[in-house]
């Protein structure tokens, strides 16, 4: 069976769907996988064949012009959830960023799709051009989400966002929710609704990396972890500063390492004694060896926490992200700091009421049990080939 996987050019999206692929050839499948051209190099890294579709475009400029000025930029700030069914009544279109980068993947989509006949498409659930193009070439596509269903609440936008798209594509209704979700995110995170769910297990990847010997050894103190991405270059100061979150570890008996993107370690310039700064490691390689993990909250870090069992204090600045951090704040894994509320004391006070608890570490440790009850993605790669027809 030959299955295309597909993304857009964020890492944090694609690597979401490294393990599926693997699972693929794994079973002795063929896979494929399409990106905008600057994505390529992690899907190679990730020892996958990728080819280039569309073109990169300016994701600063856009998430500027489409995000930050939005209202739905200040409900996040304050911890809000977003009320979708008011955002459309006052004509609000939050699925303009991810309809234009439809536009610019959906010829070459289309033209891969045609040219390679691939059995089944698995796409990253905002990239929009990919049921677009199974539907015009007559293939299923399954959506891949990154934990609590985010993509879902957008999709009663997607009819009017991408009408230009479908009518250019000769297409009636679409439905951009695929035809199942492969799901990773712990049933008691979950949104309740009516989205075909194929609940799979996912084993944590933030990309490729080297495992420095101090990963090996078991940490004499506390660990703590403060991470706030791989993209959070593009907040432009809109999140809580790193180096205020290595201030409120300072002074307290912990050893913290401070993950920062490839070039990052200079922009903190001095940091606290009991910090490791390091730069570009993958969380999973020391995950498990952490008692707390602090973050800004998004699918990725938080997955790779919840999988190693490890309690997490958050600070959200999307909407996305307020999304997830309350629903794990409910499991009582974890603890929400508002981002208009956050401060270097009050971060501090929640550290220390984290790592004082054994109430939220049996929480964590609880919904890392749950999530890897769920079934392998082995065992889904199973259904997905009957769902194609290919059983």
């Amino acid at each position: 069976m030959r299955v295309l996987l597909t993304s857009w050019s964020w890492p944090t999206h694609y690597n979401w769907l490294v393990p599926v692929a693997w699972a693929f050839r794994s079973a002795g499948h063929e896979v494929l996988v399409a990106v905008p051209p600057g994505g390529t190099h992690g899907v190679t890294r990730a020892g996958l064949p990728a080819v280039a579709v569309g073109a990169d475009f300016d994701v600063d400029r856009v998430i500027s012009k489409y995000y930050w000025s939005s209202p739905i930029a200040e409900i996040s700030a304050r911890g809000d959830d977003v009320d979708w069914d008011r955002m459309r009544e006052e004509g609000q279109q939050p699925l303009a960023v991810y309809a234009l980068l439809a536009s610019i993947m959906q010829d070459g989509l289309v033209a891969l799709t045609r040219g390679w006949r691939p059995d089944l498409m698995v796409f990253d659930g905002v990239n929009y051009a990919a049921p677009l193009a199974a539907a015009a070439c007559g293939i299923p596509a399954v959506r891949q989400i990154w934990g609590v269903d985010f993509s879902s609440q957008l999709a009663p936008f997607a009819d009017e966002a991408l009408a230009r798209h479908r009518a250019q594509l000769g297409l009636g209704e679409v439905d951009v929710l695929g035809t199942a979700t492969l799901d990773p995110c712990p049933p008691s995170m979950q949104l309740v609704d009516g989205v075909r769910r194929l609940p799979t297990r996912y084993p944590s990847y933030n990309g490729p990396g080297k495992a420095p010997r101090w990963v090996l050894d078991r940490p004499r103190k506390p660990r703590v972890c403060v991470t706030w991405g791989t993209v959070s270059h593009l907040f432009n100061g809109r999140i809580f500063p790193l180096g205020g979150a290595l201030d409120a570890l300072a002074d307290l008996d912990v050893e913290v390492v401070a993950t920062v993107p490839k070039g990052g370690r200079k922009e903190l310039g001095s940091v606290p004694a009991n910090t490791r700064v390091v730069e570009d490691l993958p969380l999973h390689l020391f995950m498990a060896s952490c008692d707390l993990v602090i973050s800004q909250g998004g699918g990725g870090v938080t997955a790779t926490a919840v999988e190693a069992g490890v309690p997490q204090l958050t600070v959200p600045r999307t909407s996305e992200q307020v999304l997830i951090c309350r629903s794990l704040e409910r499991t009582g894994a974890a603890r929400m700091i508002a981002l208009d509320d956050a401060s270097t004391a009050l971060l501090r006070e929640e550290v220390v009421r984290l790592l004082g608890s054994a109430a939220h570490t049996a929480a964590a440790r609880s919904l890392m049990r749950e999530a890897r009850a769920q079934r392998s993605l082995a065992d889904t790669v199973d259904t997905l080939t009957a769902l194609a027809g290919r059983a």
